[in-house]
């Protein structure tokens, strides 16, 4: 370690575990059978900032610090309303850590992660998720296109790490869009088929029609994906042509 480094900041970076659960009580995450994905992804942030893209699909923001010995990461869940998370730290590496939970002797495994981040995007940060988070009143006209533009952006950017990273594949959970995926193709959902996760992101369901609305328009002023050699490639176009007619 360097002499200017801080011990807190060996964890300053994305990981991803299937051996903890922040939306759990215990942090124990539930039966391996279950319908849910495995994996959770954390962001940690210099100050105490920590981003969360959970088993369950929800962006959550609380607060961390390490103990004054560096043995011991407090994951702070007020905004959960569930008791504080603490994570005994057993190993770390540079790629991987792992730490111990309250009366669990197995070893949790903390492995590092770059599929929400690339040089160019951190979409694990607060300010690439406001589109997600629901607010306690109707929103104006403008703000709610502000919202649509923010998530139409946060689409174009995942497809843009995707194509940076040559990985072939996008995973349409992380987007939660209120769009139906094709081979060549893509469309807005009528609003009966949208996720319940999507609807969720709005005041009502009166304001998610609203919103929704937004989409189809952005749609319809896109016309078509860009030709490309890659779809990859093509779907970030059109991500970032629809959420800048929304910004315009």
């Amino acid at each position: 370690m360097s002499a200017c480094q801080r011990p807190e900041d060996q964890f300053n970076k994305g990981w991803m575990t299937r051996d903890v659960d922040v939306e759990s009580p215990t942090g124990v995450p539930s039966d391996s059978t279950s319908v849910l994905p495995r994996e959770s992804y954390l962001r940690f942030y210099p100050e105490g900032r920590l981003a969360c893209y959970t088993r369950r699909g929800n962006y959550q923001l609380m607060d961390w610090e390490l103990s004054a010995d560096a043995q011991t990461i407090y994951v702070n869940r007020q905004a959960l309303a569930l008791p504080a998370l603490q994570l005994s730290v057993y190993t770390i590496f540079p790629s991987s850590w792992s730490a111990r939970l309250p009366g669990n002797d197995s070893v949790r495994l903390f492995k590092f992660s770059t599929v929400f981040s690339h040089p160019e995007h951190d979409l694990l940060h607060p300010n690439q998720n406001k589109w997600r988070f629901k607010s306690t009143h109707r929103l104006a006209e403008a703000e709610l296109k502000a919202k649509v533009a923010g998530h139409m952006q946060y689409a174009a950017d995942y497809f843009d790490i995707v194509v940076k990273r040559e990985q072939g594949y996008f995973e349409p959970r992380f987007l939660n869009l209120p769009v139906r995926f094709y081979q060549g193709a893509m469309g807005v959902q009528r609003f009966s088929s949208t996720p319940m996760a999507w609807r969720n992101l709005f005041y009502d369901d009166t304001e998610a029609l609203k919103a929704l609305s937004y989409y189809q328009l952005a749609f319809r002023q896109l016309r078509y994906i860009p030709q490309e050699k890659q779809m990859l490639v093509g779907l970030q176009k059109s991500f970032e042509k629809m959420a800048t007619f929304l910004n315009e």
